[in-house]
């Protein structure tokens, strides 16, 4: 889902656009609504939106002044105003669009479609830009590896991937910090994805970090314990060649 906030002091217009992004923009998810600037920026802070409607316009300021608070926004902005005289600063400010109101439903499905394209854009020239940096290294020793999730992807460092468990359709990775990660690929993806010296399937639900692996138990059964005391089953099937690598 987009997670978008709208700022504008119009509570009619709020609700107006609210309800168009349900009707006709369902990967929209408003998260909040201001009605002045610093209830935005407050919204901003506590939601960390990927896309703001921003109102021009507004009697206790200008919407162009949150971007005094923040330079560098992490959001694409979609400007909303009643006057055409603001669009060229608008653009100025590097929006990615703007509406006049009152808002076509039309013309904001077109906002909203040049936004994921946009992301999309960003999430490709990133994921390009890993790869060429972990081409200039060992193919054995990568940086960085991409997930996608179901927000768009994860970049993690490789080193910093305790194991992955398989989960249905979907792959659960546990990274040496406590957080786990989701992504929408099969543990066998997972796998041709990650570089074999350091990786290994202990089990059809497991592959595990060897570098992160501190103990092997042979009592009730084949197990290992990690380095953060997860202790993960090793299958019979997998249990020689799992050997093989740890003492090779």
């Amino acid at each position: 889902m987009i997670k978008a906030i709208i700022i504008d002091d119009e509570k009619r217009s709020r609700d107006g656009l609210s309800t168009l992004l349900a009707k006709h923009c369902r990967d929209v998810e408003v998260v909040g609504t201001g009605h002045n600037i610093s209830t935005g920026l407050q919204l901003i802070y506590d939601y960390s939106p990927d896309l703001v409607f921003l109102d021009i316009a507004m009697p206790d300021s200008n919407g162009f002044e949150l971007f005094e608070h923040l330079p560098n926004p992490t959001f694409e902005t979609i400007f909303i105003t009643a006057h055409e005289e603001f669009a060229v600063k608008a653009f100025r400010m590097a929006a990615l669009d703007y509406l006049t109101k009152p808002i076509d439903y039309r013309l904001l499905m077109e906002s909203v479609a040049r936004f994921k394209e946009k992301q999309q854009l960003k999430g490709r020239d990133k994921r390009m830009k890993l790869l060429l940096e972990n081409l200039n290294n060992n193919p054995t020793s990568f940086n960085k590896i991409v997930f996608p999730d179901y927000q768009g992807f994860n970049a993690i460092r490789i080193n910093d991937i305790l194991y992955c468990q398989a989960d249905g359709s979907y792959t659960h990775i546990y990274l040496l910090d406590g957080k786990k990660i989701t992504t929408s690929k099969l543990l066998k993806q997972v796998v041709d994805m990650l570089p074999q010296e350091t990786f290994f399937r202990i089990h059809k639900s497991y592959v595990v970090n060897i570098n992160q692996i501190q103990q092997y138990l042979k009592i009730d059964g084949n197990q290992v314990i990690l380095a953060d005391q997860t202790v993960l089953d090793v299958s019979d099937r997998n249990k020689k060649a799992f050997l093989e690598k740890m003492n090779g």
